[in-house]
């Protein structure tokens, strides 16, 4: 199996201490939470076409 093959240890979420956040703090949490989420769904589109390219690429029949 070729090292490239391996997924590297994928990254576990923390979660915050809610209680200790300010209201501001949260308002900031959730703006950067909804970031983080948008930046996710772009991998995944991107991650998707390039699938879906190599699929084609390589179909047969």
């Amino acid at each position: 199996m070729d090292t490239d093959e391996i997924d590297p240890p994928r990254p576990t979420a923390q979660t915050a201490n809610l209680e200790a956040m300010s209201v501001q703090d949260l308002k900031n949490y959730v703006v950067s939470l909804e970031t983080e989420i948008e930046r996710t769904r772009t991998m995944i589109k991107q991650k998707e076409s390039n699938k879906s390219g190599a699929d084609s690429l390589f179909k047969m029949g």
